[in-house]
């Protein structure tokens, strides 16, 4: 499914194998989730990043946006945030879409070059603290209540083992009292 009218998704562009790759910068795997925001209708869609590069990435979603849809984009990964306004080169509904960056500010610039020397193996990758952590401290408390009520619902159905829903419960409550 295409999230925007204005344009059809085109298939990815082909290529001989012996033809030499047109893209200005070099790919590396990469994994971190995203968020991108049709400009104009502000269609907003997750995705995760699977590859990057200095002038763009792929992004793994099924919604896509058609090409030449400019969206703003919002990547995190180890704790930085990546924002840029980015233009849709091609997409496959159902699979993802590639992106270009248009204009990067300094400040971004520098968060992209720390994640493609990680990508590199130049540089130690950032710790993230543990995802359950930075979700629970970034909640309300209202929103805090209701998840520890899920954790509680899903230990009686059997998603979480009664061990694993100790734990976390547990983390919630000393998260509470901070």
């Amino acid at each position: 499914m295409i999230l925007s009218t204005k344009t059809e998704a085109a298939p990815a562009p082909k290529r001989d194998p012996g033809e030499p790759d047109r893209r200005s910068a070099e790919r590396y795997p990469f994994s971190a989730v995203a968020e991108a925001v049709e400009l104009s209708s502000r269609v907003r869609v997750t995705a995760r990043v699977s590859d990057i590069s200095r002038t763009g990435c792929y992004l793994d979603v099924i919604n896509v946006f058609g090409p030449g849809v400019k969206a703003q984009l919002t990547i995190r990964h180890a704790n930085l945030k990546f924002d840029v306004v980015a233009t849709v080169v091609y997409s496959l509904p159902g699979m993802g879409m590639g992106v270009t960056f248009n204009s990067i500010s300094p400040e971004m610039e520098s968060v992209l070059e720390r994640w493609i020397a990680e990508a590199r193996g130049e540089i130690a990758p950032t710790e993230e603290p543990p995802i359950a952590n930075r979700m629970i401290q970034d909640f309300p408390r209202v929103e805090r209540h209701i998840l520890g009520r899920l954790i509680g619902l899903m230990i009686r159905k059997s998603m979480l083992t009664r061990e694993e829903g100790t734990e976390l419960l547990d983390e919630l409550l000393r998260e509470n009292k901070e």
